[in-house]
């Protein structure tokens, strides 16, 4: 059994969490999903003009959003916590400081902006289309 740092797996579930790559460092099951949903929603998107107000683009908007709500959640987590959820067959534990409130502090700017702009041309695209 491998020691898994609370904070990489917060950063990978930052940067890659629309992938799954934060499942796949932690070994859990199903990590194959988001990445499943994101490898079958881009296609759709590539040479469409309007990308942004088409169905595909607000389903593939759904790992993205859970890969930053995980990021936090795992950020947030207390180091025992984590230990005992990831850790359990490893001696060596967790000692996170900074690097995991840095990773929330920025998973908290960037996730809240994604999340409002994903809302926001949600929206738009219903009340446009129902205005025609």
């Amino acid at each position: 059994m491998t020691f898994r740092r609370k904070s990489l797996a917060a950063l990978l579930a930052f940067l890659f969490g629309a992938l799954g790559a934060h499942r796949i460092y932690l070994g859990r099951p199903r990590w194959w999903l988001p990445l499943a949903v994101t490898a079958l929603t881009v296609p759709l998107l590539i040479g469409v003009r309007n990308w942004y107000q088409t169905p595909a683009f607000f389903v593939l908007m759904v790992p993205v959003v859970a890969g930053f709500i995980e990021a936090l959640v795992i950020a947030l987590m207390s180091d025992d916590r984590f230990d005992t959820r990831f850790n359990a067959a490893t001696e060596r534990r967790n000692h996170s400081g900074w690097d995991a409130v840095l990773v929330a502090i920025a998973t908290l700017m960037v996730g809240a902006t994604v999340l409002m702009t994903s809302l926001v041309l949600l929206f738009q695209t219903i009340f446009e289309g129902t205005a025609r």
